[in-house]
């Protein structure tokens, strides 16, 4: 088939008996009645589209591994793990109806969902399975990239480049879109135009580089004029030397604290009505020693545990 579901990994990582009971990894949270949970797309039909460089489908793996030992902060919330959905070739459409109505079931028995790309075609599926299980309410989209991924749908269809022009499509009037980090060099002037035309909200990575604090406004006020906050994290708005793994490394790139920031504040001013993330676009094989996963699976725990 060219589009399957696999069942979750068994976690298993590091134990430390010797220092107690507080000495808890993420491997040991996972629960599969947990409020939070986690759903792999893999995935590289949207990347290999987009003319990028293929890998992202080993993504989900490559997270989960990384998340496993990491330490539990205190009062560690566990979570669940729903396995993945996984593309052959060039099957992304029938992958991403699958992923939509996926993340739509889940959302109806947890609280917070986070997809592990996957190449940001991710997104159009995310967007549709979080429309499907709220489809009355405002949702805003908060996308931390270097790319504004506004491309249109050529011959081939939708790519990694397309998402957020395939979800203004869907409902033009409610599109509510913030990108954040975006760089100027790795955007067309199409693009950009088509963005202040379409009334997206934008943030250059120059201006967070300057000012940690930059997007904060821009964030706050998307998420107070909507129901739901839908976090997209595109691992390629980091600078190259701290993720190098991805499907278009950056030149420049954001500092890790900034986006950290970015994060923190999104999760503490959408609180439960940041129903959904994903993290998309890490490499594995163009990841020397790992850091990108490494990197990726600290944002993955922030959310999964704030």
């Amino acid at each position: 088939m060219s589009v399957t579901r696999t069942q979750a990994p068994e976690w298993t990582g590091r134990s430390d008996p010797e220092d107690g009971s507080d000495a808890i990894r993420l491997h040991r949270l996972v629960k599969p009645d947990a409020r939070r949970a986690v759903i792999g797309f893999a995935c590289d039909a949207g990347v290999k589209r987009n003319k990028g460089r293929v890998g992202a489908k080993d993504g989900p793996a490559a997270l989960r591994q990384a998340l496993a030992n990491l330490a539990a902060p205190e009062k560690a919330l566990s979570f669940a793990d729903l396995g993945d959905v996984s593309v052959a070739g060039d099957a992304l459409e029938a992958g991403q109806e699958a992923l939509a109505n996926t993340i739509a079931d889940a959302l109806a028995r947890h609280e917070r969902l986070v997809v592990l790309g996957g190449g940001h075609e991710t997104a159009f599926a995310s967007f549709r399975g979080l429309r499907k299980a709220h489809p009355d309410a405002q949702i805003g989209i908060i996308n931390l990239d270097a790319h504004l991924d506004l491309r249109l749908p050529g011959e081939a269809g939708g790519s990694s480049g397309t998402p957020f022009a395939q979800i203004r499509d869907l409902d033009p009037a409610g599109f509510d879109y913030l990108c954040v980090g975006y760089a100027e060099e790795a955007n067309t002037q199409a693009l950009l135009k088509r963005a202040r035309d379409w009334g997206v909200g934008l943030v250059r990575d120059h201006d967070l580089i300057a000012d940690p604090l930059a997007a904060h406004d821009g964030v706050a006020a998307l998420i107070a004029r909507n129901d739901l906050i839908y976090l997209t994290i595109d691992i390629d708005v980091l600078s190259h030397f701290q993720a190098p793994g991805v499907s278009a490394p950056a030149a420049r790139g954001v500092p890790l604290s900034t986006i950290e920031q970015i994060i923190a504040l999104t999760l503490e001013k959408a609180g439960d009505r940041l129903a959904l993330a994903d993290l998309v676009e890490l490499c594995p094989a163009h990841d020397q020693d790992g850091v990108t996963a490494k990197t990726a699976a600290l944002l993955a725990r922030r959310i999964l545990m704030r």
